[in-house]
């Protein structure tokens, strides 16, 4: 049976899997478990053999094999296609984030573009491969992954997961990934990294009418503010006229303290983003900030730092991941669809996977400019040129 991916994307769009970006899970929109309840079915419907397993509570990887033409051989190739499950938070929506409505010609809904409508461009792709398989297929792995909007950590325990042999599916490394991110069919082959914490100051609580008998911890943000600022003008100034992806930055994208207007806040935080270039270490460059803050704001008693909750060192380009590339653009050009090697500066789950020695690259359908949108839609024809793209892919792979 054909698989309509226009229909399944709305079906995965009004299936809320809204991540909870590190806050406490109220209400019934959050986490990814109804779509994972949704794609065990659908897997099940078209008799593929799945394993599924819990990342945390609520939050289950799901992966399901297409066995090639070779497969159980020494000349079994090993594809993969994958997919994230959640998606960023509904707020300030002017669209109904979970009907799937289409309106001259775009899907509208949270998740549209970012990225069930490239999850099921894969699982349209799968679907049709098991219909009618080439006489050169590869075996295909589609896994649909967890909590890659806030930590990634769902790619890293399947990375983990298939780099220590504990997968009864996947019994060896693959040979080669595509993460579905919505690239305008551009082909992803380096992106940046980053690292994120949440940094607090300390203070002694006091009536506002006596401010002078407190320690003002907002006061103390202040200062904590103004040295990353400094760094930030240090940071830009040292790459000045460096292109995107290889432009480090930072951004303060939260902040909260206090209790109430009268009285002296004894407590504030904030949450740091550090950009990084390809391959400069998470850990490092959290650290290179907190000494520069340490040394310009004098007393750091009552300053800490968390443990970074996501790091990443982002993607490397290298040679094969540089010709898996050239594969998908050349299958493309074949369907008319203009696409070319990118670079790009926000993350995806690639790096896990790429750090046990599976080259990968990013592409699917849809405008990443619409991703996390109060708006967020995808445009149907791409989706249904998505789907032919990777049964292109797929039938003419080998590495």
């Amino acid at each position: 049976m054909e698989i309509d991916v226009v229909e399944l994307t709305q079906r995965l769009v009004q299936i809320p899997s809204v991540n909870p970006m590190g806050h406490a899970v109220e209400g019934e929109i959050y986490l990814e478990h109804r779509v994972t309840d949704f794609l065990q079915s659908w897997f099940e419907q078209q008799g593929l053999a799945f394993e599924r397993t819990t990342v945390d509570a609520g939050r289950d990887n799901i992966v399901a094999i297409l066995p090639g033409v070779a497969a159980g051989t020494p000349d079994e190739r090993i594809l993969v296609l994958e997919a994230h499950q959640d998606t960023v938070p509904i707020d300030g929506m002017v669209v109904e984030p979970f009907c799937g409505q289409i309106e001259g010609g775009r899907l509208y809904g949270r998740g549209a573009v970012d990225i069930k409508g490239g999850m099921a461009t894969m699982l349209a792709c799968v679907a049709e491969l098991k219909r009618e398989p080439s006489p050169n297929l590869p075996t295909i792995v589609l896994a649909c992954t967890v909590n890659e909007e806030c930590g990634f950590t769902g790619a890293t325990a399947l990375a983990r997961q298939w780099r220590d042999s504990q997968s009864k599916l996947v019994t060896r490394i693959p040979d080669a990934m595509i993460v579905s991110e919505p690239t305008s069919f551009q082909v992803v082959v380096a992106h940046k990294g980053v690292v994120r914490w949440k940094c607090h100051t300390g203070g002694v609580a006091a009536h506002s009418s006596r401010p002078m008998e407190g320690d003002n911890a907002i006061y103390r943000m202040a200062d904590v503010l103004q040295a990353i600022r400094g760094y930030d003008t240090e940071l830009f100034s040292a790459h000045a006229g460096q292109d995107l992806l290889e432009m480090p930055t930072i951004s303060v994208g939260t902040i909260e303290g206090g209790v109430s207007v009268n009285t002296v806040a004894d407590h504030c935080v904030i949450e740091i983003d550090r950009r990084l270039t390809p391959g400069q270490s998470p850990h490092e460059a959290r650290e290179a900030l907190i000494q520069y803050i340490a040394s310009h704001v004098g007393d750091v008693s009552r300053i800490t730092h968390e443990p970074a909750y996501m790091y990443s060192p982002g993607l490397v380009e290298t040679p094969e991941n540089q010709r898996l590339a050239r594969h998908i653009i050349q299958c493309a050009a074949r369907l008319g669809i203009t696409s070319d090697t990118d670079r790009v500066p926000y993350g995806t789950n690639c790096p896990p996977y790429h750090e046990i020695g599976i080259p990968t690259v990013v592409f699917g359908p849809g405008d990443i400019a619409q991703a996390h949108t109060k708006d967020e839609f995808v445009e149907v024809e791409a989706l249904r040129q998505g789907t032919a793209a990777l049964v292109e892919v797929c039938r003419n792979y080998h590495d």
